[in-house]
């Protein structure tokens, strides 16, 4: 093993188990600890019956490379899967009825007129607004909310209808209270380099053009197979499981961590790859500068509930789904149609497997309510919104109390002042959702980043702190 071992890895989501991958490959000496029984977090997939049920996220970015790297090195590159070909886009339930979101969106920036005006989705005040896109100046404050983005470019309809339930199924966050800077900074980019996003999206499609392949996609086996894989490539010597970290401090040039019961573990350097609440209690004695930037990352409860149902018992459903904007009052912000959006998620055309999301601004309650009564709350709604009565032939119920970081305004700040404190603590290190994005390729970017900052010399006393 390497001279510049061990490294204790607390936390075994994604993050943790990429960054122990890499020191591993590297000759380090590891050592996860991980409190709840699984490792994975939320990146989970249950096999029962021959369905495929996701309990996290069903999908990652394309185009984003990282995971796909990842993958190819774990040799699951075969095991890609796109989108199914030709079902369609995702609808908007506004009003008692689903609408189809305008064809060339980039998120919410219209790349398209035509599609645009021919939506039902918008008013023609709403549409003649988003026109509007084509002649405003480039505006803005330093950190400005996306709703103050979107309602200075776009509208209050496209705010209201597209911007806010897209962004309440990535972050289940408000936009008034969400960093543009922090969240989307593309968008910011875009109003930058082409002043309006009408000419920066179409600009993006017209480079896209002749591209082949899906924007989102997933594992024949289910986004399961990646954690899997890590972990086999792990091996069970360095995972320690049920075991949580219950404090931190640093001792003789090294760290020692709290097991309970008077159980310690030695460490030359840690990861802290842990949900920010838990990151910011352990740093609380050791850096407590960085504890307190990182105790204001906020963290919201989210629940998804998968309801596979017989393919004759189901109206037609065409698409991938729909979302619930947060002014239709509803606790369910969004419903995905599993087995029409990925192949392999049913065994056969015999059955339709869907599911919803539950948080937001009407649902925090709901999503951390008792199975049963979440359960009924969604069929409940799907009656309404879906005249889908029937009773489902599977049901799986997956909640996650404080599961997703919300990059509330001010959070990079918050970000630049832990990471500052941490430059001066060598051989502490923090990754993960909670800094720098929540989506899969940037948890695994993230995980390979701490261990990449160890590898450069911070276990030499190197100064360095950040993910």
């Amino acid at each position: 093993m390497s001279e510049i071992g061990p490294v204790v890895v607390v936390g075994g989501g994604v993050t943790g188990l990429v960054a122990a991958h890499h020191l591993l490959q590297a000759g380090v000496d590891v050592a996860i600890v991980e409190a709840s029984q699984r490792l994975g977090g939320k990146v989970r997939t249950e096999h029962v019956d021959g369905f495929v049920v996701e309990a996290g996220p069903d999908s990652f970015v394309a185009q984003k490379r990282t995971v796909l790297e990842l993958a190819a090195h774990l040799g699951l590159d075969g095991d890609v899967r796109p989108t199914r070909p030709g079902v369609g886009g995702s609808r908007v339930w506004w009003d008692g009825r689903l609408h189809g979101l305008p064809e060339g969106l980039l998120l919410m920036a219209p790349s398209r007129l035509t599609p645009l005006f021919r939506s039902s989705l918008l008013s023609w005040k709403g549409k003649l607004r988003v026109l509007g896109d084509l002649f405003l100046p480039r505006g803005g404050s330093d950190d400005e909310s996306l709703e103050s983005f979107v309602l200075r470019r776009l509208g209050p309809e496209m705010l209201e209808r597209v911007a806010q339930p897209l962004v309440a199924g990535i972050h289940a966050a408000e936009p008034s209270t969400m960093s543009l800077r922090a969240s989307f900074p593309r968008f910011l980019d875009m109003e930058r380099e082409h002043r309006s996003l009408f000419l920066a999206a179409r600009a993006a499609r017209k480079k896209a053009t002749g591209a082949s392949g899906s924007h989102f996609v997933t594992f024949a086996r289910g986004m399961g197979q990646l954690t899997d894989a890590l972990v086999e490539a792990i091996g069970p010597a360095y995972v320690r499981t049920g075991v949580a970290v219950t404090d931190l401090e640093a001792r003789g040039g090294g760290y020692r961590l709290g097991l309970g019961a008077g159980s310690t573990l030695e460490a030359a350097a840690v990861v802290l790859a842990a949900p920010a609440r838990t990151t910011a209690r352990l740093l609380a004695p050791v850096v407590p500068e960085a504890a307190a930037a990182i105790g204001g990352i906020a963290q919201v409860s989210t629940s998804t509930v998968t309801l596979v149902y017989r393919a004759a018992d189901v109206p037609e459903l065409s698409g991938t789904g729909f979302l619930v904007p947060a002014a239709q009052g509803r606790k369910v912000t969004g419903v995905t149609f599993l087995s029409n959006k990925w192949p392999g998620r049913v065994p056969d055309d015999r059955f339709v497997m869907l599911r919803a999301f539950v948080g937001g601004r009407h649902g925090q309650q709901a999503a951390t309510c008792p199975r049963d009564q979440l359960v009924e709350i969604v069929r409940a709604e799907l009656a309404e919104m879906l005249d889908l009565r029937a009773d489902p032939v599977l049901t799986r119920v997956f909640q996650w109390v404080d599961g997703l970081h919300r990059y509330t305004l001010g959070h990079l700040d918050r970000v630049r002042v832990a990471e500052a404190a941490l430059d001066q603590h060598p051989g502490l290190v923090v990754a993960g959702a909670a800094f720098h994005g929540i989506g899969l390729n940037e948890c695994v970017d993230s995980g390979r980043r701490a261990a990449m900052r160890l590898l450069a010399g911070q276990l030499a006393g190197q100064p360095g702190g950040r993910r």
